[in-house]
């Protein structure tokens, strides 16, 4: 057996790589330690999914508090008058095909607008995030609407105060109820912060290089592209639409479950029944026009599919 000489002030190494370490310390959020599984700054989510618009939410995770009345109006009108997608962008976004995969949309929209709206220094980042909240939904939406329909979508309306309600406006030109906008609400804080999942560990590795906030949430995009990641819902949603009524998906739940296969979009640390939004979100599907269903459908898929 061979001895191998280490160095006085070096640590041996062994082979249990990166086991046991920490990958870093957040009080954003924790995962299965508490409540129902998931805390955004130690509130549960039981109480946020239900009750917490999803601006107070990103005030929440971005400020380490809930905003009082006024400060969510604030910071409300401040998301608001970040709207509209500068015209370099849409030419960029007009340049896309129909058929690109609306990951890849986001990723280059957030890449382009970093060219835009450069960060300088650091103590930009909390304007630059705002700015991201804005506009991400107008990125998606203009692509859509453009490449599908061949209509140039507004990106301001401030009519619409949420983000959801805007994201739906863009994408139905229809001013959303009440309901659909609560069901944007619900979703979108079911999503908000999830700890140390893939494309969150992405961007706190490009972060650790000193690199500007774009290029983190851009190369974030591109971890939760991946079909073991985001793409989970796509896959969930195919899996869905194979079933007709509770019966049926039972049953073939059971069988791949027997036969040992992989059920995506179960990724989270609890189950269906552990998800107060849930109740919420699967009445706001059934009450959706039917070609409005996909949408309800997806947004039922939301707090299973990190």
């Amino acid at each position: 057996m061979t001895n191998v000489a280490v160095a006085p002030n070096e640590k041996p190494t062994s082979g249990a790589g990166l086991r046991g370490q920490s990958a870093g310390t957040t009080a954003l959020c924790t995962v299965g330690q508490t409540g129902t599984g998931l805390t955004y700054r130690g509130y549960d989510i039981t109480d946020l999914a239900n009750h917490a618009q999803f601006e107070e939410v990103a005030y929440l995770l971005l400020k380490g508090q809930l905003p009082n009345r006024q400060a969510l109006a604030d910071y409300t009108e401040t998301l608001v008058g970040k709207r509209g997608l500068p015209d370099a962008l849409k030419a960029v976004l007009e340049r896309i095909p129909a058929n690109a995969h609306p990951m890849d949309v986001m990723r280059t929209g957030c890449s382009m607008l970093g060219n835009l709206d450069q960060e300088t220094d650091f103590s930009e980042q909390t304007d630059k995030t705002d700015t991201l909240l804005a506009m991400l939904p107008a990125i998606i939406c203009y692509w859509y609407r453009y490449s599908h329909d061949g209509v140039r979508v507004d990106t301001y309306q401030p009519e619409v105060k949420s983000i959801g309600g805007y994201f739906l406006k863009m994408l139905t030109d229809e001013t959303p109820s009440p309901l659909h906008e609560s069901m944007m609400h619900c979703s979108l804080v079911l999503y908000a912060e999830h700890e140390f999942n893939a494309s969150t560990f992405t961007a706190r590795v490009c972060a650790s290089t000193l690199s500007d906030l774009h290029s983190c949430i851009t190369a974030a995009i591109g971890s939760l592209r991946g079909p073991l990641h985001g793409g989970a819902n796509e896959a969930a949603m195919a899996m869905l639409e194979q079933w007709r009524s509770p019966d049926e998906a039972e049953a073939g739940l059971m069988q791949m479950l027997a036969n040992k296969d992989k059920v995506m979009a179960l990724a989270m640390q609890f189950t269906v029944s552990q998800i107060p939004a849930m109740p919420l979100l699967s009445i706001g599907r059934n009450s959706l026009p039917k070609t409005h269903q996909t949408l309800g459908f997806m947004t039922c898929l939301s707090g299973l599919s990190r």
